[in-house]
């Protein structure tokens, strides 16, 4: 939970719908009549997670009702251990049901959103002053199975007519609504405590409207910093995300440890203890992948509208040991600027649609988190790791090497520029040798339009059109290719022909 800091992106809110909607729906089990033991069992659990000083009235009621437990906890008291280092919410008071099934997991029921107020003080370096966030929903519905066999989220689904988010600050005003939502979810065990979940949500629209001040959010920001205000409008967005290999357990384990040991002299003096489960949990090799996706993007700017259409956003990554790896992707099928934003001469260079990606490979997250972990400290007031320490963090996470970076296909289209791209480059004590190859379409038609940028660039391109050209292989369809490849010994190669050492 953030003690300095607090801030909500446009990105975070729109994830934010599965955190309102929580995940889970029930399983076909039949429910146990609420007990006093029951009720002890809740609030002990409650306790662990939260505190004790907040897990009892009148920060948490649990009262047997019949086959349910009625549970009213108020989240002003479970941040209430916070408010000295800067955080806290307003008393808001969440009230839900829970049902003990027969099955060994127990199941949570809510209708109705109780709107929340969060505040945080921004240090000095992050400009002074309260970031002050508030939250609600209606039509909020949520079902959820909690299983302790796995320490995690069975299975579920959720749905909100409405969501917003509003964030108020130093020279911040953001705020994002967001249409009709649902979201479902389903996991599974795996082996030695780990679970593969998937979820899965829709939103029918989000709207972000955001304004920043830089300089009334930082006094350190350049005195030529601008305002800065748009306004994005999405439609038919998707949220798929993936975890596989997470250990829940573990990362409980943790949560406890900190809930019971809230003060850094206290976790200074059982650092041990903490090491060891951190070290635990980063024995995990959890990936994640999530997909993003909209029918059609709209970023009202000041220059005008900024259209996209059949947006993609896909990242994952994992933690693998010496095979850990990132990977993004991005693409758009269509792309329209605000009319006069770009001059005629440049219009058939303009990109309408592309398809790009990358994947980083062959660092190592799990010997860079043992280094981390070896290294962090928590005696006195300075930063948990140095500077020094840093850098061999860093290290161990390219340690391993080599660190590849592929390139999938990737397409990149304009009225008269047709180019695709792929290749590999693997850097080992940071040189790089690989191969970059590039087609181009229709290469006559991207020369016309080049000469008419006007006589100064086409006297300037003509030498260089001339030197891509003879360095090209046609295809027997008239695609032009270009290999791009560096060896060991550093030397450049264009479809075999040396052309000089590289600058790396």
């Amino acid at each position: 939970m953030p003690t300095r800091h607090l801030h909500i992106s446009s990105r975070a809110a729109l994830l934010g719908g599965t955190a309102l909607i929580a995940l889970t729906a029930g399983a076909a089990a039949r429910d146990l009549p609420a007990t006093a033991a029951g009720a002890k069992t809740l609030t002990d659990f409650i306790a662990t997670y939260a505190g004790k000083a907040a897990a009892t009235a009148p920060g948490l009621v649990v009262t047997p009702e019949g086959t349910d437990y009625a549970v009213a906890l108020d989240l002003a008291a479970l941040t209430a251990p916070y408010k000295d280092m800067g955080f806290s919410y307003d008393s808001g008071v969440l009230n839900f049901k829970v049902f003990q099934q027969d099955d060994g997991a127990w199941r949570l029921e809510q209708n109705g959103f109780t709107p929340l107020s969060a505040h945080a003080k921004q240090t000095e370096a992050q400009g002074g002053g309260t970031m002050d966030v508030h939250m609600d929903a209606s039509g909020y519905k949520n079902v959820s199975v909690i299983d302790p066999a796995l320490a995690w989220i069975r299975s579920g689904a959720g749905s909100a007519d409405k969501a917003t988010v509003n964030v108020r600050g130093p020279g911040v005003v953001e705020d994002v609504d967001l249409g009709p939502l649902k979201a479902d979810a389903a996991s599974k065990a795996g082996a030695d405590g780990a679970v593969t979940t998937m979820v899965k949500e829709a939103i029918d629209s989000v709207v972000l409207h955001l304004n920043v001040d830089p300089k009334a959010a930082n006094p350190k920001a350049s005195p030529d910093a601008k305002p800065v205000e748009f306004t994005a409008r999405s439609t038919g967005a998707t949220v798929d995300v993936g975890l596989d290999g997470l250990k829940p357990r573990t990362l409980l384990d943790i949560w406890a440890f900190l809930v019971a040991h809230p003060t850094r002299p206290e976790r200074a003096a059982n650092i041990a203890a903490l090491k060891n489960l951190m070290t635990v949990a980063l024995a995990a090799q959890t990936s994640v992948k999530e997909n993003i996706g909209a029918q059609q993007l709209t970023v009202q700017a000041p220059q005008g509208p900024f259209v996209f259409e059949g947006v993609k956003v896909a990242v994952g990554g994992a933690n693998a040991g010496a095979a850990s790896r990132f990977e993004e992707h991005f693409s758009t099928t269509k792309i329209s600027l605000p009319p006069g934003l770009v001059p005629d001469m440049y219009k058939d260079l303009t990109p309408t649609s592309f398809d790009i990606g990358f994947k980083l490979s062959g660092f190592d997250l799990a010997a860079a988190g043992a280094e981390w972990i070896a290294d962090f400290n928590l005696d006195g007031n300075g930063p948990p790791v140095s500077k020094e320490d840093s850098d061999k963090v860093f290290a161990k996470l390219i340690g391993s090497g080599p660190v590849v970076l592929d390139i999938p296909p990737s397409h990149l289209l304009a009225p008269h520029l047709d180019i695709a791209f792929e290749g590999k480059v693997t850097y080992v004590n940071h040189k790089p040798t690989g191969a970059v190859t590039v087609r181009v379409r229709d290469f006559d038609s991207t020369v016309a339009a080049l000469k008419g940028l006007g006589p100064d660039a086409e006297k300037q391109m003509v030498p260089m059109i001339a030197m891509a050209k003879g360095l090209a292989k046609t295809d027997p369809d008239g695609v032009l290719t270009w290999v791009g490849e560096v060896g060991a010994d550093s030397i450049v190669k264009v479809n075999g022909l040396p052309l000089g050492k590289s600058p790396f």
